[in-house]
């Protein structure tokens, strides 16, 4: 059986079967072994197998309070 990834990121090149899938994954690029079959692809995840694991990357949006930093105050 297969190790399954479950993350989210964004794919920075098309998925292509017999290809390594290339993910950013906040400041970290991962490369993935070949794909070997495109099992899914919707317009918040694609899901994919390669030679070792079955991926499944979160492509959605982060919601913006998620995203934005929090302010930092002063203490005195």
């Amino acid at each position: 059986m297969k190790k399954r990834i479950s993350l989210s990121g964004r794919l920075l090149f098309p998925l292509k079967e017999g290809q390594c899938a290339v993910i950013q994954r906040g400041g970290d690029v991962i490369r993935t072994s070949r794909v070997v079959e495109i099992l899914e692809v919707t317009d918040i995840s694609v899901r994919f197998e390669t030679m070792n694991t079955v991926y499944l990357v979160s492509t959605a949006p982060v919601p913006s309070v998620a995203a934005a930093p929090m302010e930092l105050r002063m203490c005195a």
